[in-house]
């Protein structure tokens, strides 16, 4: 079993004897603003991401997505002032397809393209000028994505047997795409509050887990495991999502291709225009990342 758990009081700690099996990264509700909370945790064959601006109740902002085993896939959008508007979720299995979409705002679009058996998808997105993509080509996938803001765009490809997804982003002109490709049981949730923040997550191969969290703005955040620098996917519908190395950074000389089993890896980011890239491939590698300018 693996736990990534990533809040947003930074506090490491480990048990265990790897990574792979208990990681916990921040305890709390603090950020970059004191009525700012985000979070992505991944335990087990669950994922959840959340982020939370405002005070409780009438002014509270929140944008929560999550799958987990036994087919349950939730979306929760609330947008300030407009409390409680919003809500999405398939809770039944079965051989078919299941998808649930809910859109709020103006120039929103979201595609869902379903191929298989045992796919769900649920898509929430209140804000304008939003764009969801989720396609599913294969087995057991699931995705959920929810977004609350304007101009943000978010998208899950998923190929295989058994994948994961999730991310949740609150704010505005932020991307956050997850590629996976071959199964047969990867996770990865995201978890983004701010403005212009970019998160890209490639898996391929056994067994990975990745959680990225970020807050505040202008971050980068890049994780690969069993993969290289850069990944292009096509999309069902003919979109080409790709993702490579945040800007500036580099991989001095080769990245091996030695595959990927029972990989973990987590990234924390708080402040503003941070960047991170977290490459890994061969059996039981770990990882941990934590950048904070605020």
């Amino acid at each position: 079993m693996k736990k990534v758990l990533l809040s947003t009081v930074v506090l490491f700690a480990m048990s265990g004897t790897a990574f792979a099996q208990t990681a916990t990264a921040g305890s709390g509700s603090t950020a970059v603003d004191t009525d700012d909370s985000a979070q992505a945790a991944i335990t087990g064959e669950s994922a959840s991401a959340t982020v939370t601006n405002g005070l409780p109740g009438f002014l509270n902002r929140t944008s929560e997505a999550e799958v987990g085993d036994g087919v349950i896939v939730r979306t929760f959008g609330n947008e300030l002032f407009f409390n409680n508007a919003g809500g999405a979720g398939v809770t039944a299995g079965g051989s078919f397809n299941s998808n649930v979409q809910f859109q709020l705002g103006n120039d929103n679009m979201a595609v869902n393209m379903q191929e298989g058996t045992f796919n769900e998808s649920a898509t929430l997105q209140i804000g304008d000028d939003n764009m969801a993509l989720v396609s599913q080509d294969g087995d057991q996938n699931e995705a959920a994505i929810s977004q609350v803001g304007d101009g943000n765009d978010a998208a899950h490809v998923q190929q295989g047997v058994d994948n994961g997804g999730v991310s949740a982003i609150l704010g505005d002109g932020n991307t956050s795409f997850g590629l996976q490709v071959g199964g047969p049981d990867n996770l990865l949730a995201h978890a983004q509050i701010g403005n212009n923040n970019s998160t890209v997550t490639f898996q391929d191969g056994d067994n990975n887990t990745a959680a990225t969290l970020q807050e505040g703005n202008g971050n980068e955040s890049f994780i690969s495991q069993g993969g290289g620098i850069f990944e292009s996917l096509t999309a069902i519908n003919g979109r080409v999502v790709s993702g490579g190395l945040p800007t500036g950074a580099a991989v001095i000389g080769s990245v091996g291709t030695l595959g990927s089993s029972n990989n973990a890896a987590a990234s924390l980011q708080l402040g503003n225009n941070n960047r991170s890239a977290i490459l890994q491939t061969g059996d039981s590698n770990e990882a941990i990342n934590y950048q904070n300018n605020r």
